[in-house]
């Protein structure tokens, strides 16, 4: 059974899948601001269920899948993805639905996707709220993800997405944390993502490194990160917040990675709070 009635927009060369939700009061004076949610690597908008409820009887919410994730249609094969691409999509999609500005949350890669877009349309945002988001791929990662083949590609084409996602998902979510049905929807909604678009998205990741440009990022950022999670490592994160002249960085201690599903209302509230510190400023 279908539990959402989701909506698709032409935006440049592809069809986005999307859902922009507002549960405010019809009486209100004022026009909400709006949240866009961001999701990470090879996954879709679904990875967002949780935060829906947390925030759109305040805000209106925007949510999609990303070019060739989900329900959105892909780019041709072997076709080289962007950040800046990415960017454009959001751009549009905005411009598409007449959304001046918004708190942009990306979790794990869409966070990086954020920070390509306040360096290139600061004006666009209100906040940038980063969760899991290291500003480029840990090397220590590199070998780990090839799962004993020669690339991760060869590794895609051997297992499948969701069977290389099977093997790799401690670094994507605390699994001491993570309920057994959770880590078996994760790993059939990452299942859903082509080989294709999984190798483009992952050649892009590995060429990404924010690290130069994170002190030209003057949008104000919360960074949320589980002290124990291997892809946004501590030392990184609290090196990554020194960087940039506007950025708040909060750990969960205990946690690995995957907070935005493992403690999305804890995400809520410390976004929030960072949210009505900036009102206050």
């Amino acid at each position: 059974m279908k539990r959402h009635t989701f909506t698709k927009a032409q935006i440049g060369d592809i069809t986005i899948n999307y859902e922009l939700v507002d549960y405010t009061a019809p009486w209100r004076t004022t026009e909400p601001e709006t949240f866009l949610l961001y999701h990470g690597y090879a996954r879709n908008m679904l990875f967002w269920e949780q935060w829906i409820p947390l925030l759109a009887t305040d805000y209106r919410v925007l949510r999609f899948d990303a070019r060739g994730c989900g329900e959105s249609s892909a780019p041709p094969a072997g076709a080289l993805m962007t950040f800046d691409q990415l960017v454009g999509d959001s751009l549009g999609m905005m411009d598409k639905l007449g959304i001046k500005r918004a708190h942009w949350v990306g979790e794990s890669s869409g966070g990086i996707v954020g920070l390509a877009f306040a360096l290139a349309h600061p004006d666009r945002l209100h906040t940038l709220n980063l969760c899991d988001t290291p500003f480029k791929r840990s090397p220590k990662i590199e070998t780990t993800y090839t799962v004993g083949e020669p690339t991760r590609a060869a590794a895609f084409a051997k297992h499948g997405v969701g069977g290389w996602c099977r093997q790799t998902l401690p670094y994507r979510i605390d699994m001491t944390r993570a309920s057994p049905e959770l880590c078996e929807w994760y790993i059939r909604e990452m299942d859903r993502t082509p080989v294709d678009v999984a190798v483009q998205k992952s050649d892009m990741v590995g060429r990404g490194d924010f690290w130069p440009h994170l002190p030209q990022v003057t949008v104000p950022t919360l960074m949320l990160a589980g002290q124990k999670s291997q892809l946004a490592e501590e030392e990184n994160m609290l090196a990554m917040q020194k960087q940039m002249p506007r950025a708040k960085l909060v750990t969960f201690e205990g946690y690995g990675h995957g907070i935005n599903l493992l403690a999305a209302e804890r995400c809520v509230s410390e976004i929030r709070q960072f949210i009505a510190a900036q009102r206050r400023i």
